[in-house]
């Protein structure tokens, strides 16, 4: 059959339409894109930016290189025809970038792998994940994007345990289900509707370093039961708890200026609020309907109220007794004064290993003896609760600092103790030194090593090392000796050190025989005797054709007490040339002596 002209036409117009069509459903490649078997990838910079997928499986492994071009960047996956398809993604190691909506709406997705590599996960990166259970950003992370693991209504855990120091806008906004959370110790922002909704949140830990709490930031997060205010926090914003209905008592740390408008609104189990001193602007309806809200302690004369009795609080309010003319005029809540702290208490101990938790012991005096909050200067090295839970991280040490309500401050210095070396060993390595080494103990400035002459006797530094291992020189020839090592990490301008390892010893190497003779038996056979080397575990015995030629070992003595052996089978008339050394065996290796001198005898 023969097709009229207009019938072709049409025929290639329908064709042409089928395969845009399938291109847009399918997402085949990107205009200007480039492929690679399954990968479709751009330029970027030197490396490549993988911008889509077109493979079936629901299992993917984002490679490392694409067309011998490093990933540095991924935009996209597949279109949404293979959202619901795509079960699980790995983004290998080297991928440095996440763009935004990269896995947006992949609602099969159960499983996120993220490189140690990776440094920005963008806007909304994750968003709609519905069937993700849990995330765990990576260290090397230093910008994750708004609304990146918003509505993933599945998410039961989050480790964001990187070096990010804004949690954005709307991040965790609608994780329902969301239960187990770990902040960076860098955060210093929690921005806008960050935890909007998380209703199965219970207890956060906010790391000390924020100083911002945004707009609704934990709004409607109706089972937290405890918060720790972080000790740098400047600002509460507006709404930043509202509806947190099982929320019990709330702290407001020693630096805090500012709680905005309903901060606290409609937390309906509230029932004691402590207000620091620092505080200098509350703003309306902190505690608007918080119903069950009994007491509100102020530490200082926070008297710059916006109309705090249109929270239609049933709370008692007390001041400290100095400021009792400032309060003459507060009215809108009953008012008692009190005395403040003038003493803080603190016991308990203050060392630890990572991985220990030790607790402080704080009291103060004053009518209320518990008022305090508790910050901490470097986070890494330990974190610590408002109870005086110290957990100690890395070795290091850190500064706790007490601030009581009132102002008052006392500082306690923490020493976490890096682990004790392992693996120590130490072999001869001549006849006056031994090699001591060791296992690198994780995040410590260095290694002291000690020695002593007998086991249980007295150790004394002999050296340093930043390294795993030491050579100490100087030693007795066949003397024993005994060594343990500490690791030590440098702070408060001295040294925090471990716990010694376990002791080793080592026999330094014997010297070489002090005299050595060579002398002709008979024809064609020579005879070579030494002297007794102290300590030594045997001798070796060489022989060369010529002073400068190569030398042969030509026997082993393996009894020391054995001082000659013979050489028979040499050629008649000519001069041969031997010299020994001692060997001492340690640990199954043999540490040598230097050589004798050289004696010739023609035989």
């Amino acid at each position: 059959m023969v097709l009229k002209k207009s019938q072709r036409v049409l025929s290639f117009m329908l064709t042409l339409v089928m395969l845009l069509a399938l291109n847009t459903v399918f997402g085949f490649q990107k205009a200007g894109a480039l492929a690679d078997g399954e990968w479709t990838y751009e330029q970027w910079g030197s490396g490549a930016n993988i911008v889509g997928y077109t493979g079936a499986n629901g299992v993917v492994t984002v490679p490392a290189k694409v067309a011998g071009l490093n990933v540095i960047k991924v935009s996209a996956l597949s279109t949404n025809y293979f959202k619901t398809s795509i079960t699980s993604v790995t983004f290998s190691n080297g991928i440095k970038e996440l763009g935004d909506s990269v896995c947006k709406g992949y609602s099969g997705l159960t499983r996120v792998s993220l490189p140690d590599t990776l440094t920005t996960i963008a806007k909304d990166a994750f968003f709609g994940c519905t069937s993700l259970p849990a995330i765990k950003v990576p260290n090397s992370v230093t910008s994750i994007g708004q609304s990146a693991f918003a509505n993933c209504t599945e998410l039961l855990s989050a480790d964001l345990s990187c070096k990010a120091t804004v949690i954005p806008d709307e991040l965790f906004s609608g994780d329902i289900r969301l239960n187990t959370i770990s902040l960076p110790t860098y955060t210093e922002t929690i921005g806008k509707s960050a935890f909007f909704n998380c209703g199965a949140l219970r207890n956060v830990n906010i790391p000390d370093r924020v100083n911002t709490i945004d707009t609704s930031a934990f709004s409607n997060c109706t089972g937290i039961t405890s918060i720790n205010m972080p000790s740098e926090l400047r600002t509460i914003a507006d709404q930043a708890f509202r509806n947190c209905s099982s929320l019990t008592s709330i702290y407001v740390p020693g630096k805090t200026r500012s709680i905005n408008k309903e901060a606290f609104a409609d937390c309906t189990s509230l029932k004691t609020a402590y207000i620091s001193s620092s505080v200098q602007i509350i703003k309306s309806n902190i505690f608007s309907n918080c119903q069950k809200l009994e007491t509100i302690i102020f530490g200082g004369d926070n008297y710059n109220f916006n109309d705090l009795s249109t929270a239609s609080l049933n709370a008692t309010a007390y001041y400290p007794a100095k400021y009792a003319a400032n309060w003459a005029n507060f009215y809108s809540v009953p008012a008692k004064s009190y005395q403040v702290p003038t003493v803080i208490n603190v016991s308990g101990t203050t060392t630890a290993y990572p991985g220990q938790t030790v607790n402080l012991k704080i009291s103060t005096n004053g009518d209320f003896n518990n008022l305090y909050s508790l910050s901490n200067s470097n986070p890494t090295v330990a974190t610590v609760t408002g109870n005086g839970d110290v957990f100690a991280r890395s070795a290091g040490s850190t500064t706790i600092t007490i601030t009581s309500i009132n102002g008052l401050t006392k500082t306690v210095d923490i020493a976490i103790k890096p682990d004790a070396p392992s693996g120590v060993d130490a072999v001869s390595k001549t006849t006056t030194s031994a090699n001591i080494t060791w296992k690198s103990v994780y995040n410590v400035d260095g290694y002291n090593v000690y020695r002593s002459t007998s086991k249980k006797g007295t150790y004394k530094k002999v050296g340093s090392s930043t390294s795993t291992s030491y050579t100490d020189k100087g030693l007795t020839k066949g003397k024993t000796y005994y060594y343990k090592v500490a690791a030590y990490v440098n702070a408060n301008g001295g040294q925090t050190i471990s716990n010694y390892s376990s002791v080793v010893s080592v026999k330094a190497a014997a010297p070489a025989p002090a005299t050595i003779t060579a002398k002709k038996s008979k024809a064609g056979v020579a005879k070579i005797t030494w002297s007794k080397s102290s300590g030594a575990s045997g001798y070796e015995v060489y022989m060369a054709t010529s002073s400068k030629g190569k030398f042969t070992k030509i026997s082993t003595i393996s009894k020391p007490t054995t001082l000659s052996c013979t050489k028979s089978g040499l050629t008649k008339g000519r001069t041969y040339y031997f010299k020994v050394r001692s060997y001492t065996t340690v640990n199954g290796k043999k540490v040598y002596s230097d050589y004798t001198s050289v004696k010739r005898v023609k035989v």
